[in-house]
């Protein structure tokens, strides 16, 4: 059997299938995803492994990205890349409930409502909250903290959020607004003291963490963001910049020969199922323009979508490191050692070289597929 074809970059097209029609295998496994001709992936299927069939998800939290909207332009984010990449909307609610309440069944225990873009631009936020909440299971959102007006703070608190993480990359006008393009620093900075004011006078128990991205237009306020933010919050995470998958440069993305091996990064087989606006299932929230899409969780269960070839496929070649089956997987720098990638944390007391294996919500452990000894947690967080 021929190995696969190599090329440099797949360009992935905009599907323009009907709906109906997209979701089938058939047709995923055909989309350009993919590096196999025809015959030869057909060979490759026959002889994937008689997996154990999936019954339960394989990582207790799932992520929804209630719109693709967003009000900034950060310089780090490939919002550029995004604009004409794929159909742009907000989660619909009847969907969203319909699909919570299947993967409840599953075993789920935590939802982040969240994915490409700034998740207060869905007015039904509040309401995915409370449903998710009353079906048992902890919420987490990630935000850049500019639409938290008095009103929105009160709702968002009021709903049982159980843990929010700010987005802060800057401590001055010029560095913040440089980088948050379309946000303003001193606005932002105002709401977000006043939203952690309310929590408090009011022992609302939402956990706020705040997070920093260190680039070179910003590094100069790192040590002031510490200072600033460290006492105020339940938590504090300054990290370098990833690539987003294919969107920016700010790691290598190929092994240098004699020194580094890639290594999968756990999410095929252990990372939380991501589920976009539109229900499409995606590998993980990297692929931000839904390059490789396994199934749609509003139209098919997720289960099969787990059991199917295409998903199998994925897991196969991270399993035997043969990543440029798929090529967005292939140049991605979660593939390379990168524990220098968090320069700070005092949410938990772990080397970098292990943090960086975690998930950086639920902090479930990806490489090992296992869940967070809550004992490595600092004690201020546990609380």
């Amino acid at each position: 059997m021929k190995k696969a074809i190599k090329s440099a970059k797949v360009i992935i097209p905009i599907r323009n299938l009907d709906e109906n029609l997209r979701i089938l295998q058939d047709n995923l496994l055909t989309d350009g995803s993919i590096n196999f001709d025809d015959d030869n992936l057909d060979a490759l299927l026959k002889k994937l492994p008689a997996d154990k069939p999936i019954t339960k998800l394989l990582h207790p939290e799932v992520r929804y990205e209630v719109t693709d909207h967003c009000n900034a332009s950060c310089i780090m984010c490939p919002r550029d890349e995004h604009e004409h990449g794929r159909d742009h909307g907000i989660m619909d609610q009847d969907k969203y409930e319909k699909s919570i309440d299947e993967v409840v069944a599953l075993g789920a225990k935590q939802v982040v409502l969240q994915g490409f873009g700034e998740p207060m631009l869905d007015k039904n936020l509040e309401a995915k909250i409370i449903y998710a909440k009353n079906k048992g299971l902890s919420t987490y959102t990630i935000s850049n903290g500019s639409a938290l007006t008095s009103n929105r703070s009160k709702k968002l608190l009021e709903a049982g959020l159980d843990e929010i993480r700010i987005s802060f990359y800057g401590m001055s006008k010029d560095t913040y607004n440089t980088v948050m393009q379309g946000l303003d620093f001193e606005k932002t900075r105002d709401a977000l003291l006043k939203f952690i004011k309310l929590r408090n006078d009011n022992n609302f128990k939402t956990k706020i963490q705040i997070s920093y991205l260190t680039l070179p237009e910003n590094e100069k306020d790192e040590q002031n963001f510490r200072e600033f933010w460290e006492p105020l919050v339940d938590a504090i995470e300054i990290w370098r910049p990833h690539n987003y998958g294919d969107g920016r440069d700010y790691r290598d993305r190929n092994a240098k020969v004699g020194m580094e091996v890639k290594t999968s990064c756990g999410r095929p087989e252990s990372g939380p199922l991501q589920i976009q606006w539109n229900g499409e299932i995606v590998p993980c929230c990297y692929d931000y323009n839904n390059k490789i899409v396994l199934g749609n969780g509003f139209e098919q269960p997720v289960l099969e979508i787990l059991n199917e070839k295409k998903y199998r496929l994925l897991r196969y070649a991270h399993a035997v490191g043969l990543f440029n089956i798929f090529p967005y997987c292939d140049q991605c720098d979660q593939l390379l050692p990168h524990s220098d990638a968090l320069v700070y944390s005092n949410r938990h007391n772990l080397p970098p070289e292990e943090a960086v294996k975690l998930s950086n919500t639920d902090l479930y452990n990806l490489t090992d597929g296992s869940e967070f000894n809550k004992e490595s947690l600092n004690e201020n967080y546990k609380l």
